[in-house]
């Protein structure tokens, strides 16, 4: 027969939430987290550029010149997003948010070039109103993804 009080006071151990995030995180090398975090870092900086440049040319006589440091600073931000995707992918043990959100922020930065290209060179301007909510969300996601490459980070 088996004593009840044995196996209350001797509960068997399981990992906690906190313990597998250890572990995950172990297997991440500092040096691919620190990668990481600069590219996805550099690459929110061109997206707010892309808004701050924008902003210099939209409803504004003369714009010609804003609209082309706008176009390479979204070629820019399509490298530096790509960059960021490959360390995440580095990093897919450790974090498969930050694989599948660095991918995520690639994927929308693509759709957010292809966007801005159709309205600038095929005058859709309708499409503005998907593209600066896109912008916003793009913004929101690297910021997130801040936020996950610093916890890996602190282990």
């Amino acid at each position: 027969m088996v004593d009840c009080a044995v196996i209350l006071r001797h509960p068997i151990a399981t990992p906690t939430h906190e313990t597998i995030v250890r572990e995950y995180t172990m297997s991440a090398s500092p040096g691919t987290v620190r990668i990481f975090s600069i590219l996805n870092g550099l690459t929110l900086l061109g997206v707010l550029l892309q808004a701050v440049w924008a902003g210099e040319f939209i409803g504004r006589p003369g714009r010609q010149n804003w609209v082309t440091v706008h176009e390479i600073g979204a070629f820019v931000v399509v490298v530096l997003a790509l960059a960021t995707a490959a360390a995440a992918v580095a990093l897919r043990r450790a974090s498969s948010a930050v694989t599948l959100g660095a991918l995520g922020l690639f994927v929308l930065i693509v759709v957010q070039t292809g966007l801005g290209e159709a309205i600038t060179k095929g005058d859709a301007n309708e499409l503005i109103t998907a593209h600066v909510p896109i912008a916003v969300l793009i913004f929101g996601l690297g910021v997130y993804l801040s936020g996950v490459g610093a916890r890996l980070r602190r282990g």
